[in-house]
């Protein structure tokens, strides 16, 4: 995996990816407005994140994260918006990239597993992947069952899930 890893403040046995960094930063930006880098940087050290303000002033760029101003003159930093849902092409991709830990067919199925609680944002990501022969997914907290059109969109799907996330295929 490309990028820094960071100690957990809380726990320092605890390393944290960037890419755990930016999803709990864009997880953040979607729950609360905040007006300043140091709100947010403040924000991030209570979850246990410690960031330097230059770290953080390119988690946002890469974020795609825009200060908005209000009509009384407030201003905030926001998520880029698509479609009335805060929702980055980029976090997606990350998302399928970094937390789809092992893929597994039975048929026309694939089990998809994830770390614990990220199974959601996994089955969001792979539902806006626009997965072709995909008819749906169900997530819980670290498995995710999608049910495919056919068998071989199945092999298809699966193929494409390892090479995003750089796994290699196993027997299946």
């Amino acid at each position: 995996m490309r990028g820094s890893v960071y100690s957990c403040k809380r726990n320092p046995e605890v390393t944290l990816s960037r890419s755990h960094r930016l999803t709990v930063l864009a997880q953040m930006l979607g729950d609360h407005r905040f007006s300043s880098q140091e709100e947010i940087a403040a924000a991030l050290g209570r979850s246990g994140i410690d960031v330097t303000q230059a770290t953080l002033s390119r988690d946002l760029r890469s974020l795609g994260v825009a200060k908005r101003a209000g009509t009384s003159g407030e201003t905030w930093y926001e998520l880029p918006v698509h479609s009335n849902e805060a929702l980055d092409r980029n976090r997606q991709m990350l998302d399928l990239k970094v937390f789809v830990n092992e893929i597994k067919l039975a048929q026309n199925l694939a089990i998809v597993r994830t770390p614990p609680g990220h199974a959601s944002a996994v089955a969001r990501a792979i539902d806006f992947h626009d997965v072709p022969g995909l008819v749906g997914s169900v997530a819980g907290d670290d498995t995710i069952l999608c049910v495919l059109s056919d068998n071989a969109a199945a092999r298809r799907f699966k193929r494409h899930l390892e090479d995003l996330s750089g796994r290699t295929g196993g027997a299946q």
